[in-house]
Protein backbone atom coordinates (compact mmCIF):
# COMPACT_ATOMS: atom_id res chain seq x y z
CA UNK A 1 0.00 0.00 0.00
CA UNK A 2 1.04 3.60 -0.55
CA UNK A 3 1.27 5.63 2.68
CA UNK A 4 -0.84 8.78 2.80
CA UNK A 5 0.90 12.14 2.69
CA UNK A 6 -0.54 14.46 5.34
CA UNK A 7 1.14 17.69 4.32
CA UNK A 8 2.53 19.29 1.19
CA UNK A 9 5.04 21.90 2.38
CA UNK A 10 6.56 22.22 -1.08
CA UNK A 11 3.64 24.12 -2.54
CA UNK A 12 1.04 26.72 -1.62
CA UNK A 13 -2.49 27.24 -2.88
CA UNK A 14 -3.04 29.81 -5.59
CA UNK A 15 -5.63 32.51 -5.01
CA UNK A 16 -8.70 32.56 -7.25
CA UNK A 17 -8.13 34.26 -10.61
CA UNK A 18 -9.98 35.32 -13.72
CA UNK A 19 -8.87 32.03 -15.33
CA UNK A 20 -11.28 30.01 -13.16
CA UNK A 21 -13.77 27.82 -14.99
CA UNK A 22 -16.68 29.93 -16.36
CA UNK A 23 -20.31 29.60 -15.20
CA UNK A 24 -21.26 28.20 -18.64
CA UNK A 25 -19.53 24.95 -17.66
CA UNK A 26 -21.52 24.52 -14.43
CA UNK A 27 -22.55 20.91 -14.06
CA UNK A 28 -19.80 19.57 -16.34
CA UNK A 29 -16.66 21.05 -14.77
CA UNK A 30 -15.47 21.79 -11.26
CA UNK A 31 -12.81 24.22 -10.04
CA UNK A 32 -11.67 22.36 -6.91
CA UNK A 33 -10.14 24.32 -4.01
CA UNK A 34 -8.04 21.31 -2.95
CA UNK A 35 -7.21 17.76 -3.92
CA UNK A 36 -9.85 16.20 -1.68
CA UNK A 37 -12.61 18.07 -3.53
CA UNK A 38 -11.01 17.29 -6.89
CA UNK A 39 -10.93 13.53 -6.28
CA UNK A 40 -14.47 13.55 -4.90
CA UNK A 41 -15.61 14.34 -8.47
CA UNK A 42 -14.23 11.07 -9.90
CA UNK A 43 -17.03 8.73 -10.84
CA UNK A 44 -19.77 11.38 -10.95
CA UNK A 45 -21.77 10.91 -14.15
CA UNK A 46 -22.22 14.62 -14.88
CA UNK A 47 -18.58 15.66 -14.39
CA UNK A 48 -16.18 15.79 -17.34
CA UNK A 49 -13.40 17.97 -15.94
CA UNK A 50 -12.14 18.82 -12.47
CA UNK A 51 -9.25 21.21 -11.97
CA UNK A 52 -7.14 22.05 -8.91
CA UNK A 53 -4.73 24.99 -9.02
CA UNK A 54 -1.34 24.53 -7.37
CA UNK A 55 2.19 25.90 -7.53
CA UNK A 56 5.50 24.34 -6.47
CA UNK A 57 7.73 25.90 -3.85
CA UNK A 58 10.33 28.25 -5.41
CA UNK A 59 13.25 25.87 -4.88
CA UNK A 60 11.35 23.04 -6.57
CA UNK A 61 10.40 25.29 -9.50
CA UNK A 62 14.04 26.32 -9.94
CA UNK A 63 15.23 22.71 -9.74
CA UNK A 64 12.67 21.63 -12.34
CA UNK A 65 13.72 24.44 -14.68
CA UNK A 66 17.38 23.45 -14.26
CA UNK A 67 16.79 19.73 -14.83
CA UNK A 68 18.19 18.56 -18.18
CA UNK A 69 15.42 15.93 -18.62
CA UNK A 70 16.40 12.71 -20.36
CA UNK A 71 15.10 11.97 -23.88
CA UNK A 72 12.12 9.88 -22.82
CA UNK A 73 9.40 8.74 -25.20
CA UNK A 74 7.32 7.32 -22.37
CA UNK A 75 7.79 5.44 -19.12
CA UNK A 76 4.76 3.18 -18.77
CA UNK A 77 3.38 0.78 -16.16
CA UNK A 78 0.14 -0.87 -17.29
CA UNK A 79 -1.20 -1.66 -13.80
CA UNK A 80 0.53 0.19 -11.02
CA UNK A 81 -1.33 -1.67 -8.27
CA UNK A 82 1.08 -4.63 -8.34
CA UNK A 83 4.08 -2.58 -7.12
CA UNK A 84 3.26 1.11 -6.78
CA UNK A 85 6.45 2.11 -4.97
CA UNK A 86 8.66 0.62 -7.67
CA UNK A 87 6.55 2.29 -10.37
CA UNK A 88 6.80 5.70 -8.72
CA UNK A 89 10.55 5.45 -8.09
CA UNK A 90 11.27 4.29 -11.64
CA UNK A 91 9.05 7.02 -13.09
CA UNK A 92 10.90 9.68 -11.10
CA UNK A 93 14.27 8.22 -12.15
CA UNK A 94 13.30 8.03 -15.81
CA UNK A 95 13.13 11.77 -16.40
CA UNK A 96 16.64 12.80 -15.30
CA UNK A 97 15.48 15.35 -12.72
CA UNK A 98 17.64 17.45 -10.40
CA UNK A 99 17.63 15.75 -6.94
CA UNK A 100 15.46 18.45 -5.36
CA UNK A 101 12.96 18.24 -8.21
CA UNK A 102 13.04 14.45 -8.22
CA UNK A 103 12.19 14.24 -4.52
CA UNK A 104 9.32 16.72 -4.85
CA UNK A 105 7.90 15.08 -7.97
CA UNK A 106 8.04 11.57 -6.50
CA UNK A 107 6.34 12.74 -3.29
CA UNK A 108 3.63 14.48 -5.29
CA UNK A 109 3.07 11.51 -7.59
CA UNK A 110 2.75 9.25 -4.54
CA UNK A 111 0.03 11.42 -3.04
CA UNK A 112 -1.86 11.74 -6.32
CA UNK A 113 -1.70 8.00 -6.99
CA UNK A 114 -2.89 7.18 -3.47
CA UNK A 115 -5.88 9.51 -3.82
CA UNK A 116 -6.64 8.33 -7.37
CA UNK A 117 -6.71 4.67 -6.27
CA UNK A 118 -8.92 5.53 -3.29
CA UNK A 119 -11.34 7.53 -5.45
CA UNK A 120 -11.67 4.76 -8.05
CA UNK A 121 -11.33 1.50 -6.10
CA UNK A 122 -11.00 -1.86 -7.79
CA UNK A 123 -9.85 -0.45 -11.14
CA UNK A 124 -6.58 -1.08 -12.93
CA UNK A 125 -4.51 2.12 -13.10
CA UNK A 126 -1.90 2.81 -15.78
CA UNK A 127 0.96 5.20 -14.94
CA UNK A 128 2.85 7.13 -17.59
CA UNK A 129 5.66 9.72 -17.47
CA UNK A 130 6.67 11.57 -20.63
CA UNK A 131 9.17 14.20 -21.69
CA UNK A 132 7.50 15.96 -24.63
CA UNK A 133 9.40 18.24 -26.99
CA UNK A 134 6.85 18.50 -29.81
CA UNK A 135 3.15 19.19 -30.36
CA UNK A 136 1.91 15.78 -29.27
CA UNK A 137 -1.91 15.44 -29.30
CA UNK A 138 -2.21 18.80 -31.05
CA UNK A 139 -5.94 18.50 -31.88
CA UNK A 140 -8.77 18.81 -29.39
CA UNK A 141 -10.01 15.35 -28.45
CA UNK A 142 -11.30 13.09 -25.68
CA UNK A 143 -9.12 10.13 -24.70
CA UNK A 144 -10.17 6.50 -25.08
CA UNK A 145 -9.77 5.87 -21.37
CA UNK A 146 -11.89 5.83 -18.25
CA UNK A 147 -10.85 8.64 -15.89
CA UNK A 148 -7.54 10.37 -16.66
CA UNK A 149 -5.36 12.52 -14.39
CA UNK A 150 -2.83 14.93 -15.92
CA UNK A 151 -0.09 16.98 -14.25
CA UNK A 152 2.50 18.96 -16.19
CA UNK A 153 5.49 19.24 -13.86
CA UNK A 154 7.48 21.40 -16.29
CA UNK A 155 6.41 23.47 -19.26
CA UNK A 156 3.01 24.76 -20.40
CA UNK A 157 -0.11 22.92 -19.29
CA UNK A 158 -2.98 21.27 -21.14
CA UNK A 159 -5.52 23.30 -23.18
CA UNK A 160 -9.24 22.53 -22.92
CA UNK A 161 -12.29 23.48 -25.01
CA UNK A 162 -16.07 23.37 -24.48
CA UNK A 163 -17.26 23.12 -28.11
CA UNK A 164 -20.89 24.15 -27.46
CA UNK A 165 -19.94 27.50 -25.97
CA UNK A 166 -16.53 27.94 -27.58
CA UNK A 167 -15.04 28.46 -24.10
CA UNK A 168 -11.33 27.63 -23.89
CA UNK A 169 -8.74 27.57 -21.15
CA UNK A 170 -5.31 26.33 -20.17
CA UNK A 171 -4.13 24.82 -16.91
CA UNK A 172 -0.80 25.83 -15.42
CA UNK A 173 2.35 24.00 -14.52
CA UNK A 174 1.79 21.73 -11.47
CA UNK A 175 -2.03 22.03 -11.64
CA UNK A 176 -4.00 18.77 -11.48
CA UNK A 177 -6.55 18.03 -14.19
CA UNK A 178 -9.04 15.15 -13.93
CA UNK A 179 -10.81 14.25 -17.19
CA UNK A 180 -13.59 11.87 -18.22
CA UNK A 181 -12.63 9.54 -21.09
CA UNK A 182 -14.61 8.09 -23.98
CA UNK A 183 -14.72 4.62 -22.43
CA UNK A 184 -17.18 5.91 -19.83
CA UNK A 185 -19.77 6.09 -22.59
CA UNK A 186 -20.96 9.69 -22.74
CA UNK A 187 -20.86 12.27 -25.50
CA UNK A 188 -18.06 14.70 -24.59
CA UNK A 189 -18.85 18.28 -23.64
CA UNK A 190 -15.21 19.20 -22.91
CA UNK A 191 -12.19 18.37 -25.08
CA UNK A 192 -8.48 18.90 -24.50
CA UNK A 193 -5.13 18.96 -26.31
CA UNK A 194 -1.42 19.47 -25.71
CA UNK A 195 -0.11 23.06 -25.82
CA UNK A 196 1.92 24.18 -28.85
CA UNK A 197 5.69 23.85 -28.42
CA UNK A 198 7.81 26.49 -30.17
CA UNK A 199 11.01 25.23 -31.85
CA UNK A 200 13.82 24.95 -29.31
CA UNK A 201 11.51 25.18 -26.28
CA UNK A 202 12.55 23.06 -23.27
CA UNK A 203 10.61 19.78 -23.13
CA UNK A 204 7.50 19.41 -20.99
CA UNK A 205 7.35 16.79 -18.25
CA UNK A 206 3.91 15.18 -18.11
CA UNK A 207 2.55 12.71 -15.53
CA UNK A 208 -0.55 10.67 -16.46
CA UNK A 209 -2.77 8.23 -14.55
CA UNK A 210 -5.50 6.31 -16.40
CA UNK A 211 -8.19 4.29 -14.64
CA UNK A 212 -9.94 1.44 -16.41
CA UNK A 213 -13.72 1.33 -16.60
CA UNK A 214 -15.48 0.00 -13.56
CA UNK A 215 -15.68 -3.81 -13.52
Amino acid sequence: MIPSVKSRPMRAARPPSSESLPPSLAGAAVEAPDLAVLFSQAGRDEIELAHCRRTPAPDVACALAASPLLPLDSFLVNDVRSDPECALSCAADSAGLHPVARAAVETDMRELLSMFLAALPGRAVRLRMECIADDACRRFHQDRTGWRLLVTYRGPGTHWLAPESGTTGQVRTWDVLLLRGLRLGQTPRILHKSPPMPPGAPPRLLFVLDAAEAA
